[in-house]
């Protein structure tokens, strides 16, 4: 079995190990540790990206470049 939990320091409590235990009962098992990046973070840390992104959001909140379409013309985009 595997399982992938996404968790914050804070909440490595002994509830989260004793249900790791009931989980994975009598069995050996690996625990690999890695910091997560934060991708909302690593985008709007370049000043350009961030820019780009705000004005994005901003243009979509007032109604500017959003459309309506078919399945058909969303699948001619892509191809």
């Amino acid at each position: 079995m595997t399982a992938t939990y996404h968790i914050k320091p804070h909440g490595l409590t002994e509830e989260f190990f004793n249900s790791l235990k009931e989980a994975f009962d009598d069995v050996a098992i690996t625990i690999n540790v890695e910091e997560t990046r934060d991708d909302t973070a690593y985008l709007l840390a370049n000043e350009a990206n961030r820019e780009n992104i705000l004005a994005a959001v901003e243009a979509i909140k007032q109604g500017r470049h959003s459309r309506s379409m078919t399945l058909e013309e969303a699948e001619a985009l892509v191809k």
